[in-house]
């Protein structure tokens, strides 16, 4: 069983916290925050990453109310090791430089930042973990 939490930020509509884990720092985006006529939203951050969810719940901002635990969802890592298997590549042959990889990742389905997207590399990287073949391209 995973825990998947969402921290929240109230008062903030980004943020860009770092956090120590041993010698090493992370770095956690805190985003979708909003401030409209309906209300206040806070920023965000979702992981199911265990060592990400220790290092922001040891943090003083954490510990002070600064951040707040959101939802949380359990699940079963069994269930999404079969998921993943059966989930079927998206191919998009017309796709034949950078930008327009980019451009699908950013857009619905997939909802990636840009800050994600940043090279070559890291476009490869999503594309493979979001089930998203470019053949031309890649």
């Amino acid at each position: 069983m995973g825990k998947r939490i969402t921290y929240e930020i109230h008062g903030q509509v980004e943020r860009n916290s770092f956090f120590r884990v041993g010698k090493a720092l992370i770095r956690v985006e805190f985003t979708g925050g909003m401030v409209n006529s309906t209300g206040v939203y806070p920023a965000q951050y979702t992981t199911d990453n265990p060592l990400y969810q220790q290092a922001i719940e040891n943090s003083a901002a954490f510990r002070s109310g600064e951040i707040k635990r959101g939802k949380v969802d359990e699940f079963s890592t069994a269930n999404n090791i079969v998921e993943d298997e059966a989930q079927e590549k998206e191919v998009y042959s017309d796709v034949s430089n950078l930008q327009q990889a980019r451009a699908i990742l950013m857009a619905e389905p997939y909802c990636c930042n840009l800050s994600e997207l940043q090279n070559k590399a890291a476009v490869k990287s999503v594309a493979a973990h979001k089930g998203v073949s470019f053949p031309n391209w890649l």
